[in-house]
């Protein structure tokens, strides 16, 4: 059926009256969503263009969080503010988001794309916008893999952002899906919970939302261990963290290396005292350790801890320890023969180098 036309007279009463009276007068004409966008952007328009960070967020597909996220930590579009303080979002910052919203869904960074004008934007996301449109062969990698590893990563952060544990847990599932062991790891969990801790300690994340982001990971790499299959004849490496240390996602994510290196992991969990670990090293018979360091806020008892693991021991087991918190005390890991983490790529590297006979 075909539907009544929007009155001119309409749009002028519009122009002059409040915006919910605005609403009720269009909802008596209107029987369709494209004249009701139509008739916001007119509301849009008397109120000199400025818009609710509702509005906008549904106008970008971003969440009022992300936005939020996004002006404090990279001033990518600063509002104006309403006598209340409340944001306000001309139309040049909605097409802003708008194009900064796609880029990154495209796979960019927002700290690489956030300092652009929004001219630039434009012809980043129209010169890419054309590449896509060309064909592509049977063979090509983007057929291989649907889903980037990067657009994953700002798909699992806006959920950290945005505190849904579901929607974390379900972009988890499609890495996996889509991703090898490998490239989850080193492509996104790691940069994911380096992001994580720099907005933590930034003051633009809450505890909350770090703690929900932590466990939804934990369980999530729990099962990926616990499925993992590996010869009994394999090479042992124990796996833990020493007392105080409680954060364990960078020890699961070691123990998962191992596991793709040809190792077996003995995952015993985080905080356990220097020798409960040697307990479990002489039990299992491994032949290497890896201990995960976050923090360093007591440190004289952590370097205690780590001296006595390094001499329970012995010179015979290989003694491997990861984390940024120990990356500047060379001076104690030569001290107790350890051999420190710096990526995934050259942990393995040092894995499948003692593997090597003599």
């Amino acid at each position: 059926m075909k539907t009544s036309p929007f009155p001119l007279k309409c749009t002028e009463i519009i122009m002059k009256t409040s915006y919910r009276h605005a609403i009720l007068i269009a909802t008596k004409y209107l029987q369709n969503i494209d004249k009701l966008r139509h008739l916001i952007y007119i509301v849009g328009m008397k109120n000199k263009n400025l818009y609710t960070i509702k509005y906008v967020s549904q106008r970008t597909g971003l969440t009022p969080h992300t936005m939020r996220a996004w002006e404090k930590r990279y001033a990518a579009v600063v509002p104006q503010r309403s006598s209340k303080n409340r944001r306000l979002y001309s139309e040049e910052d909605v097409l802003r988001l708008q194009l900064l919203k796609e880029l990154t869904d495209s796979g960019h960074s927002i700290s690489q794309v956030a300092t652009l004008e929004s001219g630039e934007l434009s012809d980043l996301a129209q010169r890419e916008s054309t590449e896509n449109l060309q064909p592509l062969k049977e063979d090509d990698p983007q057929l291989l893999q649907p889903a980037t590893s990067n657009k994953l990563y700002h798909e699992c952060l806006s959920a950290v952002l945005d505190l849904d544990p579901d929607r974390l847990e379900h972009y988890y599932d499609q890495a996996a899906i889509n991703l090898t062991r490998t490239a989850l790891l080193k492509d996104l969990i790691v940069p994911l919970f380096q992001e994580i801790g720099k907005l933590w300690h930034g003051g633009s994340l809450k505890i909350v939302n770090e703690h929900m982001a932590t466990t939804v990971t934990r369980t999530f790499l729990l099962n990926m261990l616990r499925s993992t299959e590996i010869s009994d004849s394999a090479p042992k490496i124990v796996v833990a963290t020493t007392v105080g240390q409680w954060h364990d996602i960078g020890a699961l994510t070691v123990a998962l290396t191992a596991a793709e290196n040809g190792w077996q992991p003995v995952y015993y969990g985080p905080n356990l005292p220097a020798e409960e670990i040697a307990t479990g090293v002489q039990q299992s018979n491994a032949q290497a350790v890896a201990i995960s360091v976050t923090h360093m806020l007591n440190q004289p008892a952590l370097i205690n801890e780590l001296r006595k693991l390094a001499r329970y021991i012995g010179q015979n087991v290989a003694l491997f320890i990861g984390g940024r918190a120990v990356g500047d005390h060379a001076r104690i890991l030569e001290e107790i023969n350890a051999m420190y983490i710096t990526d995934i790529d050259q942990f393995s590297r040092m894995l499948n180098s003692l593997l090597i006979p003599n």
